[in-house]
């Protein structure tokens, strides 16, 4: 990549700053509940559970974060045969769960990441993204939806407490257990990860194999994924992180 990281970082601001405006326009629209949408096709959903195509509903990227702020379509990845399911856990500090990705042998299709703040410890939380796309990278291919779930500290205790004796009711005890109470903290973290996987991926179809990302591409991403849920802008620091790993790696 042959961009210059602080002028994307510019672009990545005047988005944010862009999806602010539009949060503005939106906040009189009525907001459609969601509840009771089940895909039926994916065994990933609860009764409370409304599944989003980010950032359109044919995207093989998913996100399980609340209703967005317009009524949209449920997530329609198409005929996947298999779904990564990522639970994303924002821990305080990267020495609390040394590792980043936690599964079980029986589940490898069910991630939970410990992933530190990028403010309090912004090279693990670079580290934590790094890590995370080598291991999708594995198991990726055109068959493959990816599920972005907010997590806590108690789907990793889930992962790591699971044993042969529990192991096959492991999926179920991580969907019925609670998301985070903060949504919108929930949406700031689980943003940048989704910005991150499109990105790097083309998990929508907007860059295709070879292309080079630029400014305006990974600003449209990240735009059009705000656009639905305006009080998920993410933290600065976090958006260069992403910025570093997007433009550090060959496509």
């Amino acid at each position: 990549m042959k961009l210059d990281r602080d002028v994307l970082e510019d672009g990545l601001e005047t988005a944010k700053s862009r999806s602010d405006g539009l949060a503005t326009g939106l906040e009189n629209l009525s907001l459609e509940d969601g509840h009771g949408q089940k895909d039926h096709r994916l065994s990933v959903t609860n009764d409370s559970s409304q599944l989003v195509g980010a950032p359109r509903p044919t995207s093989r990227l998913g996100l399980d974060i609340g209703p967005p702020t317009s009524p949209v379509d449920p997530w329609d990845a198409g005929p996947s045969s298999k779904v990564t399911i990522v639970y994303v856990v924002g821990i305080p500090k990267a020495q609390a769960y040394p590792e980043t990705i936690y599964t079980h042998p029986s589940h490898p299709l069910h991630l939970v990441v410990a992933l530190p703040s990028p403010k309090i410890d912004s090279w693990a939380y670079k580290d934590a993204l790094t890590i995370l796309v080598k291991a999708i990278r594995q198991d990726l291919d055109p068959s493959t939806a990816i599920l972005l779930r907010p997590g806590t500290t108690h789907h990793l205790d889930q992962v790591t407490s699971t044993n042969e004796k529990n192991a096959d009711s492991l999926p179920q005890r991580l969907q019925v257990l609670a998301p985070p109470e903060d949504t919108v903290s929930s949406r700031k973290t689980i943003m940048p990860i989704a910005l991150l996987l499109l990105c790097a991926f083309s998990l929508d179809g907007q860059l295709a194999d070879g292309d080079e990302l630029t400014k305006s591409s990974i600003s449209n991403v990240l735009l059009s994924l705000v656009g639905l849920w305006p009080d998920s802008n993410p933290p600065r620091a976090a958006l260069k992180r992403v910025n570093e790993v997007l433009l550090s790696r060959e496509r």
